[in-house]
């Protein structure tokens, strides 16, 4: 049995909001603290993971370094966004070998009208590129580029929405060269050797229900499940003592001077601190009876904002994995 970084390839999905991408950055480090070369691959419009870094530049779709080796062997951490339209430029120059040719083929405003509205080609071209990425950069040869592949994948709906492509695919298309491609695109996605699915989610209420369907769904497609990570949890700073601090707060009177006011705003915190522990503990509860699976608590950070030193922190909570 392999652990979860001895996959090639770690998906992250979830409710949108819930952190999938601050996640998907923490695993690189973990990762690169066991000596991976990762490669972390978002999609869309618009980029975060440079900026989780604290990196101005962007890596777009050609991919930069977000971190730059360290001491002990750790080495960088690459990213790169792929969008479908520069996707399907690649697949296209790349078969057709002459980019003269995507430009009079693609470029025309008729065949735009048509790739725009083409119902699940920019899924299936974004997939053809990640297994790409996969087969030519991850999978084991003498020059690998990178080691290990981490999916900061879309939010809950778009996200199934993508990974269901390559089946429609194959069921649309009996064999030819359109099925080869989809087929390596499921096997990868299928391969519980290669490839984690992992739940992302926060311990409230929408979250953990949209993860316990998020779950169902990936089961019923058949999708190797990896961990389900909780993100944001509030730390218990007063183990054992929440009956103690209701208590001190009904005897407690009206506050009659500065420091009766200071006190009683530093108690109505203190209780309202073990509250919201409370409540995450009964959405851990709910979670875990609905997702049967090894489960990673990541802990609320009191920081204005994620950098690499946040990102060291929780890459900590990850460690274990």
């Amino acid at each position: 049995m392999t652990g979860l970084f001895d996959k090639r390839l770690l998906i992250f999905s979830g409710k949108g909001g819930a952190g999938k991408s601050t996640v998907a950055a923490a695993a690189a480090v973990a990762a690169a603290r066991r000596g991976k070369r990762v490669l972390i691959v978002e999609i869309g419009d618009e980029e975060r993971i440079p900026s989780i870094f604290r990196n101005a530049k962007k890596s777009g779709y050609a991919g930069g370094r977000v971190s730059m080796p360290r001491p002990g062997g750790i080495p960088s951490i690459w990213s790169m966004c792929l969008t479908a339209r520069e996707a399907l430029r690649e697949f296209a120059v790349r078969s057709m070998k002459f980019e003269l040719f995507y430009e009079a083929i693609f470029e025309n405003r008729v065949m735009r009208l048509f790739t725009a509205a083409a119902p699940g080609l920019d899924e299936l071209t974004i997939m053809g590129k990640i297994e790409f990425l996969h087969r030519e950069a991850v999978a084991p040869a003498r020059h690998a580029r990178f080691d290990l592949m981490i999916f900061d994948a879309p939010a809950t709906g778009h996200g199934l929405a993508l990974f269901k492509v390559p089946l429609t695919a194959m069921s649309m298309v009996r064999m030819g060269p359109l099925y080869s491609k989809a087929e390596r695109m499921w096997q990868l996605l299928s391969d519980p050797a290669r490839t984690a699915f992992n739940i992302v989610t926060l311990p409230e209420d929408m979250s953990v229900n949209e993860s316990l369907d998020l779950y169902a769904a990936v089961q019923a497609m058949g999708l190797p499940c990896g961990k389900v990570i909780v993100n944001g949890a509030y730390p218990d700073f007063f183990p054992n003592d929440r009956p103690a601090l209701l208590r001190a707060r009904e005897r407690a009177g009206p506050p009659s001077d500065l420091t009766g006011r200071i006190a009683r705003a530093a108690l109505d915190a203190a209780v309202s601190s073990s509250s919201r522990h409370e409540a995450d503990q009964e959405m851990l509860a709910t979670l875990a009876a609905g997702v049967p699976l090894d489960r990673v608590v990541l802990p609320f950070l009191f920081r204005p904002r994620i950098g690499p030193e946040e990102l060291e922190l929780l890459a900590d909570g990850l460690d274990g994995l």
